[in-house]
Parts: C-alpha cells; structure tokens; sequence
C-alpha cells in the first residue's frame, strides 16, 4: 500500500441514509452497514441518529443496554462479545439533522 492510499484510509468517510417517507427500513439499513464496518470489517463508526426528536436508534440502543443490564446471560454474553472483538459497542450520537451537518 503506498503513502497516498494510507492518508486516505484516515480520512473521514460519512455515510447517510435518508427519505422522507416512514417505515422503508433507514434505522435497520443504518444499524446493519454501522455493525457490518465495525465488528466485522475493522473500521471506526460513528453513528449520528439525526430521527428527531424520537432518535430511534438512541432508542434501541438504550433499550438494549437496559436489557443487558437487568440479564445476567445477557451480561455473560455482552462481556464475552465485546472480549473477543477487542472493542466496546460503536457510538451513537443524537443530533438534528441541521446540527449534523453542521
């Protein structure tokens, strides 16, 4: 790999799925190809939930953690999860979406 393809590997890369329409799947597209470049490709992911102000991914992502929480099993197999990948779960902000592109 030459110096040129290095640099380009550390630029920031952003993503967006969006549409007016409700229910065509951007939160569940948004949290496969988020979980698909981070736990099994190797890249750094941020996601930016601009769904305001429900911010559905936020959601999910509290209502997972919530779960784990209360769940010894859920527990053991967070733990044991996160041990073998090396990393902790990606993050996910809030934000509108005037704020994002900020």
């Amino acid at each position: 790999m030459n110096e040129s393809n290095m640099e380009n590997e550390k630029t920031p890369l952003y993503v967006a799925f969006s549409t007016q329409k409700g229910g065509v799947g951007k939160t569940t597209f948004t949290v496969l190809a988020a979980s698909y470049l981070y736990y099994l490709k190797g890249y750094d992911v941020a996601v930016v939930d601009c769904d305001y102000p429900q911010h559905s991914i936020a959601g999910i992502r509290k209502r997972d953690a919530e779960q784990v929480g209360a769940d010894e099993d859920y527990k053991r197999m967070a733990y044991e999860q996160f041990t073998r990948l090396g990393k902790k779960a990606y993050p996910v902000l809030c934000s509108s979406p005037e704020k994002a592109i900020a």
